[in-house]
């Protein structure tokens, strides 16, 4: 199994038509996620991921939700049939907010509708059809920036503006402005040697000529609540994790406007000992643009990787982090029946606090989660159940759920005549 790992969510551009189709019927969350995301949407987007046409799917307003959804359906295989829990995650543009959406801070169905706005905000900047994109493979990004400058400040009066975009890696950049701005950059660093290839698009995305639209989706995000993540999610803009949710939405309508630097993202997962990545999403273009220092990274998309990923994860233990978190989950969200203080910080809060405790050791080392790490967080949870005065059929009820979703026959140390309650685990 995969010891301390990140995952990664790609962003718009990674979209195909048949994507998802050959996942929905080898497994059955894939299938149940992506018509959660029609139920959300209000449309079919699962006969445009799986038939097209590709004029339609390519919209952005359509490929910006149907990636989020593949890329949470497999997030959702990843932790749930697999056992997997990352040590952080990150998402390129769009992706960042898949990444957000499967830490907790958003909603799938909030996501959802989120990205369906922001990308209709974004399409309607295309139809203004003024701007460009180009990707420059070769020279550094800071050749590209000082080409950029020099470009744009022949025109004093704004009207000619091309920035850097995406620091995708140490050799490959992308550019963003007024089309005119674009293709005179373009020009001045064929002579630094590098090669050029125009993108298909028609707005300057990532540029400060998306600031109308990022103001609009900072309205739009105005409006979402946004919950505490399990896992840290580090930002594509600053290459540093999320301190805080208030955070979110000022960064996710910068995104807009801001340069994606994905180069430092891959600095800071280095930094902290993170020598293995897992991508999650349509394609494989983020494990291309991985550098070839010995960092391991896997496609969910591939094949191999795939198969590899379900290999690892059978051969190990078949508890996992997402377990033990769920069982704070349970500890928390269980109603309170008893307000003597001391008790509580006794039976609850204390093994409350040891237990995360132990969720963050585990994370922060990497180590595998073990039977003796469950039966911690059942104890805990016994205690917390004891003293917060739940009914003995609540307790097997959310038992009986925490077992079935982890596909566990059994859950250490508790046997099933102790818990004979068989309702739904729905």
């Amino acid at each position: 199994m995969l010891n301390k790992h990140a995952i990664w969510f790609p962003g718009q551009g990674s979209q195909r038509v048949g994507m998802g189709r050959a996942l929905s019927e080898r497994y059955a969350v894939v299938k149940a996620t992506i018509q959660e995301a029609n139920e959300a949407l209000g449309m079919g987007l699962d006969s445009l991921m799986y038939e097209g046409p590709l004029t339609e799917l390519t919209r952005t307003d359509n490929a910006q939700p149907a990636i989020l959804a593949l890329g949470v359906a497999m997030y959702r295989v990843y932790s749930r049939e697999w056992g997997y829990l990352p040590a952080m995650a990150a998402g390129h543009s769009l992706g960042e907010i898949t990444a957000l959406t499967c830490a907790g801070a958003i909603t799938f169905p909030d996501a959802l509708r989120l990205v369906r706005s922001r990308g209709e905000l974004m399409q309607r900047a295309a139809a203004a059809d003024v701007g460009a994109m180009a990707a420059v493979n070769g020279p550094s990004s800071d050749v590209v920036a000082n080409v950029c400058l020099e470009t744009s400040v022949r025109c004093t009066d704004g009207s000619r503006m091309v920035v850097v975009s995406n620091m995708n890696s140490d050799s490959q950049t992308v550019i963003s402005g007024h089309k005119e701005a674009v293709h005179e950059a373009s020009e001045r660093l064929l002579t630094h040697g590098a090669e050029v290839i125009p993108l298909q698009v028609s707005a300057p995305f990532h540029s400060p000529l998306m600031a109308p639209a990022a103001a609009q989706f900072a309205e739009v995000l105005s409006c979402v609540s946004f919950g505490k993540m399990a896992f840290p999610v580090v930002s594509s803009l600053t290459g540093l994790p999320y301190g805080n949710t208030a955070e979110i939405g000022g960064m996710l309508a910068r995104g807009l406007t801001d340069p994606v630097n994905w180069q430092s993202v891959l600095a800071f997962q280095k930094s902290i000992g993170i020598a293995a990545a897992v991508e999650l999403g349509p394609g494989h273009v983020l494990k291309r643009l991985a550098p070839t220092d010995g960092q391991r990274v896997f496609a969910f998309d591939d094949k191999e990787d795939e198969a590899y990923l379900a290999e690892a994860s059978l051969q190990a233990d078949a508890y996992s982090l997402e377990l033990l978190n769920r069982c704070l989950a349970i500890a928390t969200c269980v109603r309170n029946r008893n307000w003597n203080a001391a008790e509580y910080e006794q039976g609850v809060a204390s093994p409350y606090r040891v237990v995360q405790q132990l969720v963050d050791r585990l994370r922060e080392t990497g180590e595998q989660v073990a039977e003796a790490h469950v039966r911690q967080a059942l104890v805990m949870l016994e205690s917390v159940f004891r003293t917060k005065g739940t009914s003995a059929e609540e307790q097997q009820r959310r038992l009986a759920r925490l077992q079935g979703e982890f596909g566990l026959r059994s859950l250490p140390g508790i046997s099933p005549a102790d818990r004979p309650y068989a309702g739904s685990l729905l």
